[in-house]
């Protein structure tokens, strides 16, 4: 059965045509996605489609016996509120035989007190509960702008289930890849005013987008062929001006003026960076309480070069508390802070709370920097790295007051860059950017030369641009772990156990986590910081041994002497056992 049908509709926001004739259908038990660069209109035909926001142009039909949940972006409250009286006072559509059903999903998403006033929730507390609310309602159809937004990672776990076993018809924006390709088997995606619709899993959708958009260069250049060889004709100035020779040229004319596929913009690009020391950031024993409840005790840590770290935990676990004393913002109660000489820390924060929104765009970015360079040598202009960032020429001479929230978010991302760091930390770069932009800052990230730290909670972008975590608890205390957030979440499912106080049983053949701030005699901080960088060396040297071991198989095709080849062999292997048992020595001691 068709739940929504849309028809024709156009929606204009100021000068800018979000979209323009675009029709389509949402259907029962369908879950589906709006996918779309910022600013193309994904929340707005998403209102649209709610009756929430009328089109400028063409009609929604809405079946009349289906009711409608819609999840804000950011939700509305009364401050003075207590959490009881806003989910039971504001929505009348919620019987009052689901107050336990309430109760117990926000039990699940970490909420137990419902007298606490709003005002002093964080936001991922406010967004869980308009979560709760959307999802007790008596609804047939769930809107959703951007659900995983300020969630902690184990609470965006348990909506996905959730979502995936619902009866409901869903449609959704988010940038949340994992959990689109979990829940969702059905995307729209906006591009250039007009929409494009996948039947499938995120998965399908880039592999048909991908070969829709070959498809069409393909086809662009078959036209080129064509209209080239119907210029030269058109060049040689035939006498006979006949029917014929008219309907060619009026051919040739819709070739010229036709519209043509816009090549998939991207900032897939690495900057040189400035030069750094030996000494980059050390940090010992760094401590810091929130008045009397610790949220950081006894953190310590060598950043290197190399350095790919990603710190989760639930909200208000210390993790920005724990960027901004890396980032030197915030000085710790204790502990020792020793930053290099030649180290330059761009930070990119929650808030982007630096933008002047009237200024101009274009303005902003210059003083940040006029130029950035390159590995090659050369050089962009701060307008050219607005460019590779998917800003339009037109936007640059805009008021920043004037883009959208991703917009923002994203210039806020460019001024970072052109301060030229060394070091970059990131804080929920998720929020608000789209899957494209995404995509090339992990690609940028991956050949950054410096250290990366991010804290975030969308697991497909930790999976692809860190290599370990510290999962911070909120006490104080912390674990480590070496290597993907996705792996770290599947031993998580499967080695701890709850008793019946609540409290978190071993099972003893599962490996415990390392806790890197544990007080029991184990290993010295420098033999931490070996074993870390065992774990990454043993691989390398690897690969190496599995070289040589074809280049001596086939030695007589590499122009090396067999002998030399052994040599090479012998000695890599000698290292490599020496490393491994280092590793095993060291292993010992956790």
């Amino acid at each position: 059965m068709n739940l929504i049908s849309i028809n024709d509709i156009t929606s204009i926001k100021g000068d800018n045509v979000l979209f323009e004739r675009i029709s389509l259908g949402i259907s029962e038990n369908e879950k589906t996605a709006l996918v779309g660069v910022n600013g193309c209109g994904k929340s707005t035909l998403l209102k649209i489609m709610a009756k929430k926001e009328e089109p400028e142009s063409g009609n929604v039909s809405v079946n009349r016996n289906i009711k409608i949940s819609f999840l804000e972006q950011m939700p509305v409250f009364d401050p003075a509120e207590t959490v009881r009286e806003h989910i039971f006072n504001r929505k009348k559509e919620v019987p009052s035989e689901s107050d336990k059903r309430i109760e117990e999903i926000l039990g699940k998403l970490g909420i137990s007190d419902l007298s606490l006033k709003m005002g002093a929730l964080s936001g991922g507390m406010i967004k869980k509960i308009a979560i709760a609310q959307v999802l007790v309602e008596d609804s047939d159809i769930l809107f959703l702008d951007e659900p995983t937004n300020h969630l902690d990672i184990d609470s965006i776990v348990w909506l996905e289930e959730y979502l995936k076993k619902s009866k409901k018809s869903i449609v959704m924006v988010t940038h949340d890849r994992y959990f689109l390709d979990s829940v969702c088997s059905s995307i729209y995606e906006i591009e250039r005013s007009t929409i494009y619709h996948y039947k499938g899993s995120y998965d399908f959708y880039l592999k048909k987008k991908e070969e829709h958009l070959n498809s069409m260069i393909s086809n662009e250049e078959r036209i080129k062929s064509i209209l080239r060889r119907e210029l030269e004709w058109l060049a040689r100035g035939p006498r006979a001006r006949g029917t014929k020779s008219k309907e060619r040229i009026e051919s040739i004319r819709k070739m010229v003026d036709r519209d043509r596929p816009e090549e998939e913009k991207s900032i897939e690009f690495s900057v040189s960076g400035r030069r750094m020391g030996k000494k980059t950031l050390e940090m010992g024993d760094i401590c810091y309480k929130w008045g009397d409840a610790p949220l950081i005790e006894g953190f310590s840590m060598v950043f290197k070069k190399d350095t790919r770290l990603g710190l989760i935990g639930d909200n208000g676990s210390g993790k920005t508390t724990l960027l901004d004393i890396i980032s030197g913002r915030m000085a710790p109660q204790k502990g020792i802070y020793d930053i290099g000489v030649n180290t330059k820390i761009g930070y990119f924060d929650q808030q982007a709370r630096e933008l002047p929104l009237t200024m101009r765009v274009i303005d902003y970015v210059k003083g940040k920097g006029e130029r950035i360079n390159l590995p090659d040598g050369s050089s962009i202009t701060a307008s050219q790295m607005l460019e590779r960032f998917l800003f339009d020429p037109a936007l640059h001479y805009l008021d920043i007051g004037k883009l959208s929230g991703g917009e923002r978010r994203r210039l806020y991302l460019v001024s970072v860059l052109m301060e030229n760091p060394n070091f970059i930390i990131l804080d929920e770069p998720t929020n608000d950017l789209d899957i494209k932009t995404l995509s090339v800052l992990e690609d940028f990230l991956n050949s950054f030369p410096g250290p990366v730290v991010v804290v975030s909670h969308d697991r497909y972008f930790l999976d692809r641009t860190v290599d370990s975590l510290i999962i911070l608890k909120g006490d104080g205390t912390f674990e480590g772990f070496t290597g993907r957030t996705s792996d770290w979440l599947e031993q998580k499912k499967k080695a701890p156990l709850k008793t019946d106080s609540g409290n978190m049983a071993q099972k003893e053949e599962t490996a415990k986590p390392r806790h890197i701030s544990d007080t029991k005699p184990k290993m010295t901080y420098a033999q931490r910081i070996r074993f870390a960088e065992l774990e990454k060396l043993i691989p390398d040297i690897e690969r190496e041994i599995a070289e040589v071991e074809l280049k001596l198989a086939n030695y007589s095709n590499t122009g090396i002497s067999s002998g030399d080849l052994f040599l090479q062999y012998e000695t890599l292997k000698k290292k490599g056992d020496n490393l491994m048992n280092e590793y095993i020595e060291l292993s010992e001691c956790q």
